[in-house]
């Protein structure tokens, strides 16, 4: 077997039928099977999945811990290819996906591969509008964030970070490395990447290795995916310490809480509160200058005037959440 896919799913009934068929019917010459490890749904998404393994044969297992890591490494164990591709429920794979996964395995020397992870066409407006904002360098730090989630790159590079909704790795890495830590509720994926660059080994990532992913419909929702992705950051520190981290953009909230208290401090001491009251409206005006600013250029970007508007709030709003859970990661002593 060349490769195992591998689709760790729970509560997915929307999107589910669309990833398995687009797996299911890989432009591939070589030999590969897909596992699909259901974390318990109880939305009909493991009801679908026996009616579709009838059509498509796949493995379906259950993962009675519910967790993705936990449900992703029963896959692993069961994999019998050489190398293994990880996909979300939620997403759909291009037709040529594993060919070009393979292509850059050939040409590279490298543990893994990935790609991006597109907008679908089909996406209800405001999840297009949510994959607009977190394009944005705002929302995801920029060229100082390892991620390639959202990044959207043009060009083939080595990178620190590919998440599972577009990763293939050789499956001897897991016995070199280890699988998935399972107490990691989020960012399970950027703790394995973390452990695999730490042995030495190189991730690659190609534009060319295509999925499309579907976003959350509800602000709320993508908020507390935020807020869940923020408290990871802070499972890594607590695991490896500060070398654990791969960029300190992760930690702005902590640096900003840092820098405000240190000059609050420093002008009360001198007298100079005036001063701080001015630098602090100053801040203001600045930030939300900033952010009005790239709304205009996402909405000009993407033409949808509408967008201006969402972007607006939404930024504060993502800002925030992700503040607040890199607090709470570092604050609580239990962080899930």
């Amino acid at each position: 077997m060349d490769v195992s896919i591998v689709i760790a799913s729970r509560n997915e009934i929307r999107t589910i039928e669309k990833c398995i068929q687009s797996v299911c019917t890989q432009n591939f010459k070589g030999t590969y099977e897909v596992i699909v490890v259901d974390g318990k749904s109880d939305d009909g998404t493991y009801e679908l999945l026996k009616k579709l393994q009838k059509k498509y044969h796949f493995h379906l297992l259950v993962n009675p811990v519910k967790n993705a890591a936990a449900g992703r490494n029963s896959g692993i164990k069961k994999a019998k290819g050489t190398f293994i591709a990880f996909i979300d429920g939620d997403a759909v794979a291009f037709s040529d996906w594993l060919t070009q996964i393979m292509k850059c395995f050939k040409t590279h020397d490298v543990a893994g591969v990935g790609g991006p992870d597109l907008l679908p066409e089909d996406s209800t407006n405001r999840s297009k509008m949510i994959g607009y904002v977190m394009t944005s360098p705002l929302t995801r730090g920029g060229k100082l964030n390892p991620s390639t989630q959202h990044s959207l790159m043009e060009e083939e590079k080595h990178v620190d970070h590919i998440p599972t909704c577009n990763l293939c790795l050789k499956k001897e890495v897991f016995e070199k490395v280890g699988m998935f830590d399972e107490s990691f509720v989020k960012g399970q994926d950027l703790e394995l990447n973390y452990r695999i660059r730490h042995a030495g080994l190189k991730l690659l990532y190609s534009p060319n290795i295509k999925v499309v992913h579907y976003r959350k419909h509800h602000t709320k929702d993508f908020t507390q995916q935020i807020y869940k992705w923020a408290k990871a950051k802070g499972a890594i520190i607590r695991k490896h310490g500060m070398h654990g981290f791969v960029s300190h953009v992760y930690l702005w909230p902590v640096y900003a809480l840092i820098g405000f208290f240190g000059v609050l401090t420093l002008c009360y001491l001198t007298g100079l509160m005036q001063i701080f009251i001015f630098l602090l409206f100053a801040g203001l005006i600045l930030y939300v200058t900033v952010i009005m600013f790239e709304a205009a250029q996402l909405s000009k970007k993407y033409r949808n005037r509408l967008l201006f508007w969402f972007a607006m709030p939404f930024f504060t709003v993502v800002h925030l959440s992700y503040a607040w859970g890199i607090y709470a990661s570092l604050i609580k002593r239990r962080i899930w």
